[in-house]
């Protein structure tokens, strides 16, 4: 009377055995799925040197302008190439800056800083270099009023007084609106991500600098500055 449940428990325990997968099924379990496609990203195509004639005509400068905006312009037809990454690793320059903005032009006390930054940083063609133009505020007292002497000296090939508060403000200073830089397609500016963008080549000793104004206004609007080495 025991052998057909004996029989019965047998067959229940043989149908629990499930068949191991064969080596097709344990590949495509344990396969990886294939790495993800990397791609680097490509670098922007470097913008167009300034168009000086543009400029020129658009602020009616004279072919025999020597100051100012025009003077700026001028100059930067002979300039050359600037590497911004010095020596020290964080150049200071200051100088004269003309705002035009319209039919007003105003004087304003400039001050230019390159810093370098590790490759890390740097985003694919720029420069190993963050730049900053901005101005010499009068709220600072001694140092905006002692400005003008300090760059008489370097606009003359000599060197400032010992002690100008003006330097000292420079030196001490933190507090940048840095931007990222980039060789122009012609090879002879730096242009720098700042307000409209930011032209950049040398004369002499001398750093000459055109801004556009962020507002991206057509025209002669914008920053014109040559600016002397403090530190480089």
């Amino acid at each position: 009377m025991r052998r057909p449940f004996l029989a019965v428990a047998v067959l229940a325990l043989l149908g629990c055995d499930k068949p191991a997968p064969g080596p097709a099924a344990s590949t495509a379990a344990t396969a990886a799925p294939p790495p993800a496609a990397t791609t680097e990203a490509a670098p922007s195509p470097p913008p167009p040197d300034l168009d000086l004639p543009a400029q020129q005509k658009a602020l009616k400068c004279g072919g025999d302008a020597k100051s100012g905006a025009c003077g700026v312009l001028a100059k930067m037809a002979t300039c050359t190439a600037w590497n911004p990454i010095v020596p020290s690793g964080d150049g200071r320059w200051l100088g004269r800056g003309w705002l035009v903005e319209g039919a007003k032009t105003t004087d304003q006390v400039t001050l230019v800083r390159s810093r370098r930054v590790p490759t890390s940083e740097v985003g694919p063609g720029q420069l190993g270099a963050r730049i900053a133009v901005t101005d010499l505020p009068k709220q600072e007292g001694a140092a905006f009023e002692q400005a003008d002497r300090a760059i008489r000296a370097y606009e003359r090939a000599d060197v400032p007084p010992h002690g100008n508060p003006t330097l000292d403000y420079l030196k001490q200073r933190k507090d940048w609106p840095e931007a990222a830089a980039l060789r122009t397609a012609g090879g002879g500016q730096v242009y720098a991500l700042s307000g409209g963008g930011a032209y950049f080549c040398q004369t002499g000793r001398s750093l000459l600098v055109v801004q556009r104004p962020a507002s991206g206004s057509a025209g002669g609007d914008g920053l014109y500055a040559e600016v002397w080495p403090t530190s480089w």
